[in-house]
């Protein structure tokens, strides 16, 4: 079903259908643990169509073995197919949650699409890339650049998750950090553990766990390390014999690129970051 009735929602940026579902799976499941709606959005790739227009661009046929110009048809069929895919997975995985979702296409610029679209509290959702190519192609560079840029939060998933299961990281380096009131939500509505992460004095251990049993967390559903810094190895270190699922962090906790260190936890870990607005 489709209602663009929420103020705020999960956008998510669909690419090439089947082979994107962990991360359209991720989305659907962080909609249903926060009551949110989910919005697929295919960003058509319209300079991808525009290169059929040069004379001097070639692609080689294995079937023929030569070179031959791009068919502008063709191209167009093949990204038509791409989203009536995209739009049957997104439709399929959302009812496996209970969700309701919004599917839209749309060409241009990432940024433009994002500043016009997004508000506050919306939660984008980007696949990584599988390569690193691929952060140069238009369209992904175009929307892992506009969610990080436009200060909204963003997750980012990794083209391999290594669990769908196990608590909820967060870290916190305050007592009203903006991850820790998320990632227990989050673990409420996934009924899992929250493991938190803390950086700084030693008094905020006490007071961040007493504030996420006071959400209602169970205290044996409340676990706190201390880490020794808040550079992403730091995290990774802090995470090392851990199980956790996601792992949730600030704006700006970790370094001023939230890209790259996103990137960075989710490579090291093998599961998705959520980075919250402030």
């Amino acid at each position: 079903m489709s209602d663009g009735t929420h103020r705020r929602r999960i956008i998510l940026h669909l690419r090439y259908g089947a082979t994107e579902r962990a991360t359209i799976r991720a989305a659907a499941e962080l909609a249903h643990m926060l009551g949110l709606a989910l919005h697929g959005v295919f960003l058509e790739d319209t300079a991808l169509t525009e290169l059929t227009a040069l004379p001097f661009i070639r692609e080689f046929r294995l079937a023929t073995g030569a070179w031959q110009r791009l068919d502008r048809q063709r191209i167009a069929e093949e990204q038509q197919a791409a989203v009536s895919e995209a739009r049957r997975l997104l439709d399929e995985v959302a009812a496996s949650f209970g969700v309701t979702f919004l599917f839209d296409t749309a060409s241009g610029e990432p940024a433009a699409f994002v500043a016009t679209t997004s508000q506050a509290g919306d939660i984008i959702v980007v696949a990584q890339p599988r390569l690193p190519a691929e952060r140069l192609a238009h369209a992904t560079a175009g929307w892992l650049q506009a969610a990080h840029g436009c200060g909204a939060s963003v997750m980012l998933v990794p083209q391999m998750i290594a669990r769908g299961s196990g608590p909820v990281a967060a870290v916190v380096c305050a007592e009203a950090d903006p991850a820790l009131d998320i990632a227990t939500r989050i673990a409420m509505g996934a009924g899992e553990a929250l493991l938190l992460l803390v950086f700084g004095k030693p008094d905020l251990a006490q007071s961040v766990a007493a504030r996420a049993r006071a959400a209602g967390l169970p205290p044996h559903r409340v676990t706190v390390r201390s880490i020794r810094g808040v550079a992403p190895d730091d995290v990774v270190q802090g995470l090392t014999g851990g199980d956790e699922r996601l792992v949730v962090l600030a704006r700006g906790a970790c370094g001023a690129d939230d890209a790259a260190v996103s990137s960075h936890i989710a490579v090291s870990r093998g599961v998705p970051v959520l980075v919250v607005e402030a």
